[in-house]
């Protein structure tokens, strides 16, 4: 029931951060929605924010300070010149990024770039390197060793002044000071799903309880979920955490609230474990009884969403909690679906009301489907259902190659309901190791689906995951043949290797699958691959099968082999060249492309070019290009004129004047 005492002011029961720092900054991420919309319904007030996307709108409103954010880095050479050089350009063009990261118009949220920019102008990717320098090499993006590492670095850092743990913690433990100010709470919840959000969390909540020592603290998400008993003994947790939550948070906090109004007893509390500085953890014995059907759409109000990083405003919905295949022996998330109760799925009216209820509250034009595995028959359903309300969307889902998709008639269905992109893991096309990690798939159908799904007009991003388990190299070349012979149907959105993580079936009976695994030392994750490590758990070494190394070998040839023609985060729309000048004798590079000084650049026969938009470097040799007082680019010979369109045709600058041959640019390939 609703608190007689939260009233006056802009007072709440209930303060949700998503704290950073993560990747997710293309729409809000949902364990937030979702609580705050339950909690709604029954009575409560509520805030939301996502510090996370509120880290970078802070550093695109005062980009002044990634001077000082550079400056605490340090560094003369190359790598302090590059991150200066960021600085600079995104100083410089501040107003147009924020124009079009920030101040879109909520009614026409897809504009095109302004017209006094370029069209290789990505403003939404320069926003996104904007706060990768600003927290750079900070509290917030280290990778940890292991948890007691980590626990131990956040106590030193809440002990002292936010400022000398950089400008980026500073600013955001101002973010803190001002909610805690203006709503007040009684409870403020962080919600951490990913592991590079641990630090970051326990800082906030040792500045909660510092600044607010009233407010009751709980930590939950997925990374509770899977972490809580090793979380409940960290020192630092103990004495600035009171509740871990190691269940979906709804039912949880609803029962909470009341237990602090004196409505009913903390022992009545669900799915939590309770802390103190001195006591063992308790961990609560009643069960959750709050089904999933039961849940209505999320509330997105409070947070930007028209101002995430993304090309056209995109919200999400789950269709369920869990997954309905959950067997894959990799997989944390969907293998605590395996016990009685533990998958839940919405009906499709229930899931038809949470389209309609985001599309119409909104103004979304893609509608994320982000569960971990999507039953497609049920979303086709449920569009079905919001079709004929008069609800049209597009949307995108997260799938296997499973059997349904060899249906060509049923793949067209899906678009034709709005299906724009189907997210799917990659784990190569030997039927031993797909049947071993029980991904339930034929590898023989996967031809037959591609073909379906690109006929149908329905994009296909894959996962590409490495080291599975003890994949011989012959293995993996024909896993390989199937990606490049596939390339121009494809976006690639990650590349990762498996990871036995805490909870998963790999890690509870890793002899089943010829693992041997080290539990008592360093944690291990994806630091070459994947933001902040990505994935965390246990180093593991494979019976008869490769080292790491020579499975991140195998990786990387996967990403200098493999060119997808389609839209991916490893191949965004923008990197890749359409028509252009295949010779050019002049070019003016772009204002964020800079010429790299040939003294930190150490080649004194070429021109390196840096691309700070695109993160990436280009060399010319003098002999055939030479640099203009007025800074041109122009051709000494006809390989120059050559060099110079594919330079324009990368994006990296435009033809000035001279001799021109229009023909389709050839792209030049990833800088080393």
């Amino acid at each position: 029931m609703p608190s007689e005492r939260a009233g006056g002011g802009d007072r709440v029961d209930v303060l949700l951060i998503f704290p950073p720092q993560t990747e997710a900054r293309f729409f809000p991420y949902l364990s937030l929605p979702y609580l705050t919309g339950h909690l709604r319904r029954r009575g409560r007030r509520v805030h939301q924010a996502d510090l996370n996307i509120g880290l970078v709108h802070d550093v695109l409103r005062h980009p002044q300070t990634l001077t000082a954010a550079v400056a605490a880095r340090g560094g003369t050479g190359l790598d302090g010149w590059y991150r200066q050089a960021m600085a600079d350009v995104v100083i410089e063009h501040a107003g147009e990024i924020r124009a079009r990261a920030m101040e879109r118009p909520a009614d026409a949220p897809h504009e095109p770039q302004p017209a006094h920019t370029s069209a290789a102008f990505d403003a939404l990717r320069l926003a996104r390197n904007a706060v990768e320098l600003f927290v750079g090499d900070t509290l917030l993006t280290r990778t940890w060793r292991d948890l007691g590492q980590l626990d131990d670095a956040v106590r030193v850092a809440a002990a002292a002044p936010p400022a000398a743990s950089g400008v980026a913690v500073e600013r955001l433990h101002r973010h803190v000071v001002d909610l805690l100010a203006r709503y007040r709470p009684r409870v403020v919840g962080l919600s951490v799903a990913f592991f590079s959000q641990l630090a970051p969390a326990l800082l906030i909540a040792a500045w909660v309880r510092r600044l607010r020592p009233d407010a009751h603290v709980c930590l939950g998400g997925q990374q509770v979920m899977l972490r809580h008993q090793d979380l409940a003994a960290l020192v630092g947790v103990r004495h600035t955490v009171h509740a871990l939550c190691h269940t979906a948070g709804e039912e949880p906090l609803e029962r909470w609230l009341d237990a602090l109004d004196g409505t009913a007893a903390q022992a009545d509390v669900p799915g939590m474990t309770w802390l103190s500085p001195d006591g063992a953890a308790q961990c609560s014995t009643r069960p959750v009884r709050l089904r999933f059907r039961d849940l209505g759409p999320p509330d997105f109000a409070d947070l930007p969403i028209h101002a995430y990083l993304s090309e056209t405003t995109q919200l999400a919905i789950v269709s369920c909690v869990g997954c309905y295949w959950g067997r894959c022996a990799f997989c944390s998330y969907g293998n605590r679906s395996l016990a009685r109760g533990g998958y839940q799925q919405g009906t499709p009216a229930q899931l038809a009301d949470a389209v309609e209820s985001v599309v119409r509250d909104t103004g979304a034009e893609l509608v994320a489907i982000a569960d971990e595995n999507t039953n497609l028959r049920l979303i086709a359903r449920a569009m079905r259902l919001a079709r004929a309300r008069g609800v049209r969307v597009r949307f995108d889902v997260r799938a296997r190659l499973e059997p349904g998709l060899l249906d060509p008639g049923f793949c067209r269905e899906l678009a034709d309901l709005g299906c724009a992109q189907i997210a799917i893991g990659y784990e190569g096309t030997s039927q031993r190791l797909l049947d071993v990690l029980d991904r339930g798939v034929r590898a023989a159908d996967y031809q037959r689906i591609v073909d379906n799904l690109a006929d149908a007009g329905i994009t296909m991003r894959l996962s590409v995951m490495g080291h599975v388990l003890d994949e011989t190299p012959d293995e993996f070349e024909e896993s390989l043949r199937f990606l490049t012979d596939n390339q121009d149907r494809i976006g690639i959105d990650a590349l990762e290797l498996l990871i036995a993580e805490p909870g998963s079936r790999l890690a509870r009976h890793p002899e089943h699958f010829g693992l041997a695994l080290d539990t008592s030392g360093p944690l291990t994750g994806n630091p070459e691959l994947n933001y902040l490590g990505g994935r965390v758990g246990y180093p593991m070494a494979v019976g008869g099968g490769p080292a790491r190394a020579e499975a991140l070998d195998r990786l990387e040839r996967v990403f200098r082999t493999v060119t997808p023609g389609r839209a991916g985060r490893l191949s965004p729309p923008s990197s890749a060249p359409g028509t252009g000048p295949r010779e050019t004798e002049l070019v003016e590079p772009h204002p964020w492309v800079r010429i790299v000084p040939t003294e930190l650049d150490g080649v004194h026969d070429r021109i390196a070019i840096a691309d700070l938009v695109r993160e990436r470097f280009y060399a010319l040799p003098r002999r055939d290009v030479a640099q203009r007082a007025d800074g041109l680019l122009a051709a000494r010979t006809a390989r120059g004129r050559l060099l110079l369109g594919r330079l324009v045709g990368a994006l990296a600058g435009r033809p000035h004047s001279g001799t021109i041959i229009e023909a389709d640019v050839e792209y030049a390939g990833r800088p080393s």
